[in-house]
């Protein structure tokens, strides 16, 4: 016999329940807004504390291939997510926020600063700046430019993209063609799974390939001459942006953009490590690895074969592949972008969001990229002039107000996270590792992210910091026309930093 269902509770009995189901509501999204600080601010902290347990700990220049792969299998729910966890303790905790307070902290910050001065403040996750100065008027961003990169790098290329630099047979029985993907991070040995700057290495492309090449005929494969022809149709145009000052090339500030490069377009140390951001420039960074890859490929072949480079040469549109490497996801790469403030991978990286938007990867296709990726987000573009995506062409302008809804759109769009977590973290990470280190800069360390930028007379910094109470603000600080140095105008904009984190 089945059971008879239980009786329905007695009206009384439901007006009692009621109240309390709507209390313990209430003190559930009373907790959810407490606690729900955006996960990318969440970060800081630990980041802080990792970095204090060993050189490189938490850093973006290190990476878990067994994390990263992790984050792949669900980078599709992470980005679909909604509601996004970040936007909903953004938006709890923006009504804490004072404007008086917070205005009073940024005239604070900035009296006596060096320079002409531009500056917007607004709380994370809102459209209103709340404090500013002069935060319409275009300014000279320097390295704060690749704020704007790595938000239209995010608008097209996923987070957990890789890109490949592959082999393939050639027109031609003995000639092969190795086909530049966009990674100009490869090491020229094995690559390492645990870094983003030498994540694929030429080394392990060569095996991979000598390997193919025995198994389809280990004879031919162990003997008689190959030849290696480089396709580097990703990329278009001029290599060199004519906007860049003949001096910042010649002291390898910046240099030829390639689509496939060592080492961020630097010239490995005699045993193959990285040589770090004072390294040498390769004249020809392309032929650079397609000589090094011919190199890697003839000693695994063996003594009876001998490899060549030919010259440049598109690969057939059929051609049979016979090995790829990956490197590390692109946001990694974004990351280390921005930790290091490498302008050389800015470029590449904006090329290669050119090209994933159905551009030209070219000067003129980040030209026209960046300025469409702010219009998509809603951002104002007055004033704008995108000339490159590192920041070195002195005629870049980007007003306060556009750089901070740029860091704001990074860190608060669900779609964006493992982006906007490539900020470095302030007196920890990166260009920011030495910053923060004055006792009225103190009060930032470890709670703001923000990208840096230096010319001869310019300082620029932008970013977001966690206050006290858990709010966020997002911020813009640049300095032009600064003169004697640049000390004095980055103690003014760290300063200022620290006086936003405890503003009330």
């Amino acid at each position: 016999m089945r059971a008879m269902p239980a009786p329905p509770p007695s009206t009384a009995a439901r007006r009692r329940f009621w109240p309390l189901a709507c209390a313990l509501l209430a003190l559930s999204v009373l907790v959810a807004a407490t606690f729900a600080v955006p996960a990318v601010v969440a970060e800081l902290r630990p980041a802080w504390q990792h970095a204090q347990d060993g050189p490189g700990a938490g850093a973006p220049g290190a990476s878990s291939a067994e994390d990263a792969s992790e984050r792949e299998a669900h980078g599709a729910d992470d980005a679909a997510a909604s509601p996004d966890p970040a936007a909903a303790g953004l938006a709890a905790a923006s009504g804490t926020v004072d404007a008086a307070g917070v205005t009073e902290a940024l005239d604070a910050g900035l009296t006596g600063a060096p320079g002409t001065v531009a500056a917007a403040v607004a709380v994370a996750g809102e459209d209103t700046v709340v404090a500013g100065r002069s935060q319409e008027r275009p300014m000279v961003p320097a390295s704060n430019q690749k704020v704007l990169t790595a938000l239209a790098l995010a608008a097209t290329v996923d987070p957990y993209e890789r890109l490949e630099t592959t082999a393939v047979r050639g027109d031609q029985p003995r000639e092969l063609v190795l086909v530049a993907g966009g990674d100009t991070l490869l090491a020229p040995g094995e690559g390492r799974a645990d870094a983003v700057n030498g994540h694929a290495g030429l080394g392990t492309l060569a095996e991979r390939t000598a390997q193919a090449l025995r198994q389809d005929d280990p004879d031919a494969a162990a003997s008689g001459q190959w030849t290696v022809e480089l396709d580097t149709d990703l990329f278009a145009g001029p290599e060199l942006n004519p906007a860049w000052e003949g001096e910042d090339i010649a002291a390898g500030e910046i240099t030829r953009v390639a689509p496939v490069a060592l080492y961020s377009h630097r010239v490995p140390t005699a045993d193959g490590a990285d040589p770090g951001s004072r390294g040498e420039r390769p004249e020809d960074p392309a032929a650079a690895v397609a000589r090094e890859f011919a190199r890697q490929l003839e000693q695994r072949l063996g003594s009876g074969a001998s490899v060549t480079v030919g010259g440049t040469a598109s690969a057939p549109e059929d051609a049979v592949e016979l090995a790829r490497v990956e490197s590390a996801p692109v946001s990694e790469q974004s990351a280390y972008m921005l930790a290091h403030s490498d302008n050389s991978l800015a470029e590449t990286l904006a090329r290669v969001a050119a090209v994933a938007s159905g551009r030209e990867g070219s000067v003129t296709g980040v030209q026209e990229l960046i300025p469409a990726a702010l219009a998509e987000h809603g951002i104002d573009t007055g004033g704008l002039r995108a000339v490159d995506a590192s920041g070195m062409a002195q005629q870049d302008r980007v007003s306060a107000t556009t750089l901070a809804r740029a860091v704001d759109t990074l860190v608060t769009d669900p779609r964006y996270g493992p982006y906007g977590r490539g900020l470095p973290v302030a007196g920890a990470e990166g260009t920011l590792s030495e910053r923060f280190d004055d006792p009225a800069e103190a009060a930032a360390r470890g709670v703001t992210r923000a990208k840096t930028g230096t010319l001869l007379d310019v300082v620029a910094l932008s970013g977001y910091v966690q206050r006290a109470d858990g709010s966020v603000l997002v911020y813009s600080l640049v300095l032009n026309g600064v003169s004697g140095g640049t000390t004095r105008a980055k103690d003014t904009v760290d300063r200022t930093v620290a006086a936003l984190a405890g503003s009330g």
